[in-house]
């Protein structure tokens, strides 16, 4: 009587998208709870003022990088995230190695890991409906490139914190031009949009969308002998590097979402005629207008007004610097000639007022 249901526990383990040793996320209840105490108190530069809408957000935007890095910048998305079903659109680093452009990346784990804070479980119903929908040309199903991919797995501690019983279809985004993009996005807006209002439900409130992005990637040691320093070292840098990510922020991201925006923003982040050069290191150079290229289309598609984006914060790794959370070690140096960029975004639908 052992045999089966030990067979049946190993297959439960191996449908699990396994959480990585190596990656400078808490995967203990003694790390989130410091990291989130210690992200709670310390200070954000820049992070918004302004009253936020009431209503929880539809797509939201958030660092991957080290939790004992980001951590101040992580906090005010996880905060506002309570739909019971998340759409986690994730950077696929390695779409090279996989030889995977101009696809949406799916897996087919049951659940994805976080240490021993324990599992997220995977919505099967919402993920199989969403890729009956789509035509098979446009998909890629590959637990492989979702098991070495970690700019999703980062928001797993995260989510089990706040407990919001939220079920997640984890999507990685890789490289691909507006015009692929735009298919891509109608089409699985289409399939959206189709469930939910088959199901009565709520965009924010039913269902949200997370998107991954670490923004610049600066410096002029530790990126693999490449030079990611254009306005020089030190101070200088840092503000050179710092003004451009706002400058892109508020010319493209704040306000109404709007198509031409997006493609503005895709092509400041890599070469149109060759999408593998960088002119800007986000890693959400892909991930981001197409999510948000998505998410316009879905509220178009339910009949919703235009969401408008705001800023919730932006800091830097250098900046922030390290929180102070033992045994929680940053797997990348933080100093003026190696730093990230985190920007911390929302989206929400306007309330008309009489």
């Amino acid at each position: 009587m052992m045999v089966p249901l030990l067979l049946a526990l190993l297959l439960q383990t191996e449908a699990a998208r396994p959480f990585p040793s190596d990656h400078g996320y808490a995967a203990t209840p003694e790390h989130l709870e410091a990291v989130v105490a210690q992200s709670a108190r310390h200070p954000v530069p820049e992070i918004a003022t302004a009253p936020l809408p009431d209503t929880p957000p539809l797509v939201l935007v958030c660092p991957h990088d080290d939790h004992s890095l980001a951590g101040p910048v992580y906090l005010p998305v996880m905060q506002k995230i309570r739909a019971p079903r998340l759409i986690l659109l994730g950077v696929a680093h390695r779409a090279e190695k996989w030889k995977a452009g101009s696809v949406l990346i799916f897996d087919d784990h049951t659940s994805w890991a976080s240490g021993a804070l324990g599992g997220i479980s995977v919505d099967p119903v919402l993920r199989s409906e969403l890729l009956k929908a789509l035509a098979t040309e446009n998909v890629l199903i590959s637990n492989g490139h979702h098991a070495e991919e970690h700019s999703i797995e980062a928001f797993v501690p995260w989510l089990r914190k706040f407990d919001c019983g939220s079920k997640i279809v984890p999507i990685l985004v890789p490289s691909m031009s507006w015009e692929r993009m735009e298919g891509l996005a109608s089409n699985l807006a289409d399939a959206m949009a189709s469930i939910a209002m088959k199901r009565n439900w709520e965009m924010g409130k039913d269902v949200q969308v997370l998107i991954s992005n670490d923004a610049t990637h600066y410096g002029d040691q530790g990126w693999g002998g490449k030079n990611h320093a254009p306005y020089g070292i030190g101070c200088e840098g840092l503000a050179g590097a710092t003004a451009n990510d706002r400058r892109l922020i508020a010319t493209y991201l704040e306000g109404p979402l709007q198509a031409e925006r997006l493609k503005g923003l895709l092509y400041e982040l890599v070469e149109e005629g060759d999408l593998t050069k960088y002119k800007v290191t986000w890693c959400g150079r892909f991930a981001v207008p197409f999510g948000l290229e998505f998410t316009r289309r879905l509220a178009e598609k339910m009949g919703m007004p235009v969401p408008e984006g705001k800023l919730l914060a932006y800091s830097t790794s250098v900046e922030l610097g390290q929180l102070e959370v033992e045994g929680l070690e940053p797997t990348a140096p933080s100093n003026l000639r190696h730093w990230v960029g985190y920007a911390a975004m929302g989206w929400w639908v306007p309330v008309e007022r009489p």
